[in-house]
């Protein structure tokens, strides 16, 4: 009984210390695993750590291959690359969407390349309407205006009268003169001014005819006669201007003269009338009045927008092409016409004798003659004077009256007698006065205006690009200045 009980408490005991060795060694077992675990966390930590210690080595290696930008300590403003120069320029400039073009660090590719489009586009516009407004400024049109003159008086006209027979036949058959060979002879074949301008009035007064009237030679009509005075003219209608009886004498006529009438011109004073210059024909027995119509002309005298030369009464075309036409004569015809003045001693020509064929063929060639001649532009003033005319038959008791007061019959004043009146037909005027289409300083404000519209550039803006950027920054540069503002800048980084 008692050796049962001590091997069962013997083999108690050793199963207690089997369960406690067995335990321990769990508990050993467990605790290396543990311990394991950690060396392997700390084993990997450590593996991440170098890892990232090696990529940010990597990424400082990189960092250091990159070139420094405005801004980085390690920039040196004191030699900046160009590029840098340009950029830093650009976002300061006062041009439109520059700033946005040429900043690639804030703005992506993409707004950049919109901005790109957009600054093309404007500045392609911008283009093509400054060289519309240059070719336009080019053509050096002018503008004319016209604007209607109220005087409270108007200067009178140069009025030549002319008997369209150029010759007394009567006179000419007396002297045995067939042509005249200067202006003596042809004053002495011409009808006398108290036989051809019988009255003359002017503003309601009756004038002395042989002091207000000259002499002017006017070729193929022989002796003229020109009116000229310097009284002003203060009313319309037909009791004022100028008042003129003339008597044609048509039984002294040649056979030649085709025409029973008087020629008449309204010119500017001091004017020579020319054949090119259309004269008013005016009939016989009947009463003329002639309404005067003023245009003033003042063309722009300033090159190249000048289309004019000279000025009226001193030059005109009419008589440019009188004195071409003149030389053209007397260079292949030996003579001279009878209205050219420029040698005395030449004989005049025989319009129909032995110089007829010669002078006709300078009638026929006359616009080759003129064309070799200067006389395409007009003066650069001028006054022009334009006709509107009224006919109108005399009463009986006007013409008995005439006739008794002349002493000659009542048929030679309807065949020869004829009363002219020249006056105004209002007291007006027109004036054309012609200037620059565009002048220069017009053309500057146009392309201003085309800068701002497209691009906001102003005068300031030129300055910035080809005074600050080339001047003082880019030129520089090749001096030895690549400071990052360039020359003149306070700001410099040590």
């Amino acid at each position: 009984c008692c050796s049962s009980s001590l091997l069962s408490a013997t083999m108690t005991l050793n199963n207690l210390d089997s369960d406690d060795t067995n335990t321990t060694l769990d508990n050993l077992d467990n605790d290396t695993t543990i311990h394991q675990d950690e060396e392997q966390q700390e084993q990997e930590q450590q593996e991440q750590e170098q890892e990232q210690q090696q990529r940010g080595d990597d990424k400082g290696a990189e960092s250091s291959k990159k070139r420094p930008i405005p801004g980085d300590d390690n920039f040196d403003e004191n030699n900046a690359p160009a590029h840098f120069v340009i950029n830093e320029w650009a976002q300061g400039t006062s041009i439109h969407g520059v700033p946005y073009v040429t900043n690639s660090i804030l703005w992506h590719m993409w707004k950049r390349a919109v901005w790109i489009a957009l600054v093309i586009i404007s500045s392609s516009f911008m283009i093509w309407q400054i060289s519309l407004l240059i070719a336009e400024y080019r053509t050096f049109d002018v503008i004319t205006d016209t604007h209607t003159e109220n005087p409270i008086v108007l200067g009178f006209p140069e009025v030549t009268v002319c008997n369209a027979n150029p010759h007394s036949r009567s006179r000419r058959e007396e002297l045995g003169i067939e042509a005249p060979q200067s202006e003596e002879e042809l004053f002495k074949i011409s009808t006398p001014l108290e036989e051809f301008v019988k009255e003359t009035w002017f503003n309601g007064h009756h004038l002395n005819t042989s002091q207000v009237w000259r002499p002017q030679i006017i070729q193929d009509l022989g002796r003229c006669w020109s009116f000229t005075t310097q009284e002003k003219v203060q009313r319309t209608g037909h009791n004022f201007g100028l008042k003129v009886h003339l008597d044609l004498n048509q039984d002294d006529y040649e056979l030649s003269t085709p025409f029973g009438s008087a020629f008449v011109w309204a010119l500017q004073q001091g004017s020579q009338v020319s054949v090119h210059d259309t004269p008013l024909g005016t009939k016989p027995g009947k009463e003329t009045f002639v309404g005067l119509e003023l245009t003033q002309y003042e063309r722009e005298k300033t090159a190249p927008w000048a289309r004019c030369r000279g000025e009226a009464p001193e030059y005109t075309q009419s008589q440019c092409r009188d004195e071409c036409a003149n030389r053209y004569v007397r260079e292949n015809c030996l003579c001279r016409s009878s209205q050219d003045t420029e040698d005395d001693s030449m004989r005049l020509c025989e319009i129909h004798g032995r110089d007829e064929r010669c002078t006709q063929q300078a009638v026929e060639n006359i616009n080759e003659v003129i064309g070799n001649c200067d006389c395409d532009k007009p003066p650069c003033f001028e006054q022009i004077y334009d006709y509107v005319v009224y006919e109108i038959d005399p009463s009986e008791v006007a013409i008995d009256y005439w006739a008794n007061s002349r002493n000659v019959t009542t048929e030679h004043v309807r065949k020869n007698y004829l009363s002219v009146t020249f006056n105004f037909r209002k007291m007006q005027y027109k004036k054309l006065t012609e200037s620059r289409g565009m002048s220069f300083s017009q053309l500057l404000g146009s392309i201003g205006g085309s800068m701002g519209f497209f691009l906001g550039i102003s005068l300031v803006s030129i300055f910035e690009l080809f005074g600050d950027l080339i001047g003082m920054r880019l030129l520089p540069r090749f001096f030895g200045h690549k400071n990052l503002y360039g020359l003149g800048a306070h700001y410099k980084r040590d």
